[in-house]
This record gives structure tokens, C-alpha cells and sequence, in this order.
């Protein structure tokens, strides 16, 4: 039987003339924490993948141009040690292969070591990690070409301008061009290059399609547009930056640069008059003028 006190207490927690009532099963009791729902829980994971989907090209796009900017440092600093080695002998560059006699054993006779990034890693006090371009990652496919790094004349990815100022040093030659006659001569020197700012020197290379010197870029077989008359792809390399490759002038500046501002159209082997485009890049002479 319920009492006076008992109704006092209930009238008073309830207020007049409110019953108890148990809590109904289906209603969320005070301090339960509640799950996410199904949807809920889509949304979330929807909203994350948009994110990162606008993220994350932004960082690749930042990461290419970090590869990019420490690419032209290192040829900057390679410029360098090319302007350091002519000074020391007699203003002449080094060989792009087996050209430089003080590499060479007497006896043996030209070695395949004998390149000129040996010749210059003494002014790096032996960093090759200076000549490892930073966009090389593991196995490289270029244009036909599939290769893995390695600081030697095959493998090295850094290519000096051979048919005009670097050609081995004990040889000489001419190239009659359409009316136009580009000469190379023995022991060619830096004071001869007409225009130092305008005169590749070192640039972003690919070994041929059989795997063989990324050392030297080599004007006559030049063009890397595809497929390219020669299949040799000898200009500036244009694949691991995406599109633009990198490149180090006589006078040691370096830029980045398009193919159409760098390479031919066509490899000027081919006689073409297409093959004198940008030749000024090429010849430090510049006997097709400002083509």
C-alpha cells in the first residue's frame, strides 16, 4: 500500500499527477555513447578521398620541382668543374671518351673509364652522387632505352655536348650541312665558343637503344621526337622530367627547358633542313648563325 510519504516523494519527482513510467527500450539512455551509422561512415571516407585526390598532385607536382631545382644544381655545379678543368689544361675541355691522356695507362692504352666524369670527380672530391640526376629512380625507360643508373659512361644519364667542343680531343673533322659547313678541330677551346651563355655544354641524356653511352649527347642524331629517323635520341633527354629537360651552358648557368627550345625536330643526319633549328644550342662556332 502505497503511504502519504510515498505519494509525497512521487508527486514531488514527477510533479502532480505524472505516474513513473520505465524508460521505453527503443530511446538512448543518458551517457551511451552512439555508433556511426553505415552512411555515416561512407560520407567520412568520401570526404577523405576527395581530399586527397586535391592533394596529391599538388604534391607530386612539388616533388618534381624539388627534383628539378637539385637537378640544376648539379650541373651548375658540374659547369664548374668543367670551367676548373680547362683552366688547369691549357683551356682545352676533356674528351667525352677515352680522350684524356692523363687518365690513360701508357701501356694499356685508352681505357673505358676513361670519360669525362672522371676526368672532373677529383673537383667533387669524388662525390658521384653529384652526376646522379635525382629524378633517376631505380630502372629508367626513355625512348627504347631501359637501364639502371651507375656513375660510368654508359649509365651516368649526363651527357656532354661531343660533336662540336667536347669531341675527343686527338681528332678533328667537318660536317657539310645544306650549304652550311660545322667544323670541329683538335683540342678545341673554351675561348673559342662564340656565345658561352647560348652553347650547351651538359645536359640530361639516355643511353642508346643498346644500352650504351648516356655520357655524350651527339648533335647529328640529336632529336628526340619519336620515333626519331636514327633511333639513337643523342639530344636532351625529355622523359624523366616530364616533358622539359635539364641543361648547363658553357658558361656554367643552368636552365630548364621544352624540346622545341633545346633539340631539333628532326636529326640533322637526315638532311633535313629541319635539322638546323636550334643548331645555335648546339655549335659553339654557330656556323648556321642564329638558326
Amino acid at each position: 500500500m502505497e503511504t502519504a510519504v510515498t505519494k509525497s516523494i512521487i508527486s514531488d519527482e514527477t510533479g502532480p499527477g505524472l505516474a513513473l513510467k520505465s524508460p521505453s527500450p527503443g530511446r538512448r539512455r543518458p551517457g551511451r555513447l552512439g555508433a556511426f551509422t553505415l552512411i555515416e561512415l561512407l560520407v567520412v571516407i568520401a570526404i577523405i578521398a576527395i581530399l586527397a585526390a586535391m592533394l596529391l598532385p599538388a604534391l607530386a607536382k612539388a616533388k618534381r620541382k624539388a627534383e628539378l631545382t637539385s637537378c640544376l644544381n648539379n650541373l651548375r655545379q658540374i659547369g664548374l668543374f668543367l670551367q676548373f678543368y680547362t683552366e688547369e689544361n691549357n683551356d682545352v675541355f676533356p674528351g667525352h671518351r677515352n680522350g684524356n691522356p692523363q687518365l690513360d695507362t701508357p701501356d694499356a692504352g685508352p681505357s673505358l673509364t676513361n670519360w669525362w666524369g672522371t676526368a672532373v670527380v677529383g673537383y667533387a672530391r669524388s662525390n658521384t652522387n653529384l652526376f646522379h640526376c635525382p629524378a633517376i629512380k631505380g630502372r629508367q625507360m626513355e625512348n627504347g632505352a631501359t637501364w639502371d643508373w651507375a656513375f660510368d659512361c654508359h649509365k651516368v644519364g649526363y651527357g656532354i655536348n661531343s660533336f662540336f667542343n667536347c669531341l675527343w680531343p686527338y681528332q678533328g673533322g667537318s660536317f657539310d650541312y645544306l650549304g652550311f659547313k660545322f667544323k670541329t678541330q683538335r683540342w678545341f677551346k673554351r675561348t673559342m665558343v662564340k656565345s658561352p651563355s647560348d652553347n650547351v655544354l651538359i645536359g640530361d641524356a639516355q643511353p642508346g637503344v643498346n644500352g650504351t653511352w648516356s655520357s655524350s649527347i651527339w648533335w647529328p642524331n640529336s632529336s628526340m621526337t619519336a620515333p626519331s629517323l636514327s633511333t639513337m635520341y643523342e639530344g636532351i633527354e625529355m622523359v624523366r622530367h616530364g616533358g622539359v629537360g635539364v641543361m648547363v651552358f658553357a658558361d656554367a648557368h643552368s636552365e630548364v627547358r621544352k624540346d622545341s627550345k633545346i633539340n631539333p625536330p628532326v636529326d640533322p643526319c637526315t638532311i633535313d633542313r629541319r635539322g638546323l633549328i636550334n643548331s645555335r644550342y648546339w655549335d659553339p662556332l654557330k656556323a648556321a648563325g642564329d638558326q
